[in-house]
């Protein structure tokens, strides 16, 4: 039988918290290279101005196939910019075994990824919070980050007022207090951690938007060798943590383009994240600006699909349907 998995289902089956510990042991897998993953396919379709993003991986006995769709025109039906499914098979036998709604799966393992980096490379007295973006992933990185650092200012902006409203009323109902601000520039100066989750093409603040040093930066929205979030100039002055040495300078513009003008080398960008977690490479040092640029990797979804999947089914979640 097959299960069908909807959004709702899926942040009530797997809640980011839960998500955290089993996205450190899959980004620790991935760094030492115990982990089965293809390398990210991108399909352009002609005429559309979007992308589809096809990523396999497998995890022990689980094999997961997610289709990430990309499309500017999405907002005219009232959909996320992003959107996705993830088709989950067993590794054994082959058997298709769920179709679990991508999106949700995407916001949780993305947020619990961050959580984890800010966690390692935030200063550990860090209490201000700059959010620049107000989509599904900005929800996702409130509630991720709440318990990262005890928060005393939380700033956001977007360019949607009617978003960045939204998107406040919907944390103070969790208990979660966010001011909206005018700028970009407003909600990072003075930041000690930084996130954009926008969907710009272009730099979304400047380098001295963000001081001096003893500030953590999170580059989550951009993908693509031409998207960033960045200017040059800060990445060049960061050190800088990816989630896959691979990916990032083949996929991430945010260090493809700083890569390309010459003010950062490969070499800048090959600390993984895994590699802090499993302590072989050092967390925060102090008296830095430190930047982790996120692509998202398969294999985190297919730990995510295969724990979100075996709940369900010990609770009776989601629709069957007879396949084959």
């Amino acid at each position: 039988m097959l299960r069908i998995i909807d959004g709702d289902a899926v942040r009530d089956l797997y809640p980011i918290a839960d998500a955290v510990p089993d996205m450190a042991a899959a980004l620790i897998d991935f760094s030492a290279g115990t982990a089965y993953q293809h390398p990210r396919v991108t399909l352009e379709p002609p005429g559309h101005d979007g992308r589809v993003l096809v990523m396999p991986a497998a995890s022990g006995d689980m094999l997961g196939l997610k289709l990430l769709s990309m499309f500017p025109r999405a907002g005219e039906r009232g959909l996320p910019g992003v959107q996705g499914l993830v088709i989950l098979l067993d590794a054994v036998h082959g058997e298709p075994l769920a179709v679990i709604d991508g999106t949700a799966v995407t916001e949780i393992r993305t947020a619990a990824v961050t959580a984890l980096a800010t966690d390692r490379l935030a200063p550990a007295g860090a209490r201000t919070l700059g959010l620049i973006g107000a989509g599904v992933q900005a929800r996702g990185h409130l509630v991720g980050l709440a318990k990262v650092r005890p928060w005393e200012s939380v700033k956001l902006y977007s360019r949607s007022p009617d978003r960045s409203a939204a998107l406040a009323k919907w944390a103070q109902d969790r208990d979660i207090d966010v001011e909206v601000v005018g700028s970009a520039r407003a909600a990072a100066q003075g930041a000690q951690v930084i996130c954009t989750v926008t969907s710009a093409s272009e730099p979304v603040i400047a380098d001295e938007d963000v001081a001096g040093g003893d500030v953590h930066v999170n580059a989550i929205g951009a993908f693509g060798p031409t998207w960033r979030e960045l200017p040059s100039a800060l990445v060049a002055r960061s050190r800088i943590v990816v989630d896959s040495r691979e990916s990032a300078l083949r996929e991430a513009g945010d260090l493809m383009i700083p890569l390309a003008e010459g003010v950062i080398t490969e070499e800048d960008a090959s600390t993984e994240i895994g590699e802090i977690l499993a302590g072989t490479r050092p967390g925060r040092e102090g008296g830095e600006v430190t930047t982790f640029v996120s692509l998202g990797l398969p294999i985190e979804d297919v730990v995510a699909c295969d724990a979100i999947y075996r709940r369900a089914v010990e609770q009776g979640v989601g629709h069957e349907v007879r396949f084959p």
